[in-house]
């Protein structure tokens, strides 16, 4: 079996590493993450009259600025890429 695996970007595909395949969808998982956690807490900042978007805004610069929250981001999305993984690769030796 090849190491290698093709990364799909727009409408390229590069063959890399599947280690370096695994490490970017953990980094776009740990964005999403990030965009979401953005939203609920600017959200709520508006909607709890607490300041505005502003304010939400910088709740959340504050709250990503955590290197525990930041860690514990990309841990668990790093985790559920290789499980993912792990999973579909033994369903399809069967």
């Amino acid at each position: 079996m090849s190491d290698r695996t093709q990364l799909a970007i727009g409408r390229n595909s590069i063959s890399v590493p599947r280690m370096t395949k695994r490490l970017v969808e953990a980094v776009i998982a740990t964005g999403l993450t990030s965009l979401v956690a953005f939203a609920i807490l600017v959200l709520n900042n508006v909607l709890t009259n607490r300041g505005g978007w502003l304010e939400g805004f910088d709740v959340w610069r504050a709250f990503m600025r955590q290197p525990a929250i930041l860690g514990t981001m990309f841990l668990t999305a790093l985790v559920t890429v290789m499980f993912l993984t792990w999973q579909r690769d033994r369903l399809t030796k069967r």
